[in-house]
């Protein structure tokens, strides 16, 4: 008799669009290089956000609302938004 193999359920994913300035994509680049460099295997920019908004999420609301929303503000301030102020 043939034995079955399991395998896991793949995460789903969404695909998203987003729009990086010219500092921040050559940010992204690097990193994917010293990744590269790091794990010995291409990493894409997805895998880097979803890494940094994981690390987020793992420092707890506190430090994301101390550390993360001020650059957030940064960015709005800068101009950087394509939505509305509430």
């Amino acid at each position: 008799m043939a034995s079955i193999k399991r395998i896991a359920p793949r995460p789903a994913f969404f695909s998203r669009s987003i729009t990086l300035t010219p500092d921040v994509e050559e940010i992204l680049e690097r990193f994917s290089q010293d990744a590269k460099d790091y794990t010995g295997r291409a990493v894409g920019s997805s895998a880097i956000l979803r890494a940094l908004v994981h690390y987020a999420d793992q420092q707890g609301e506190q430090w994301i609302r101390s550390q993360i929303f001020p650059l957030i503000e940064r960015e709005l301030s800068a101009g950087v938004m394509w939505g509305k102020k509430r």
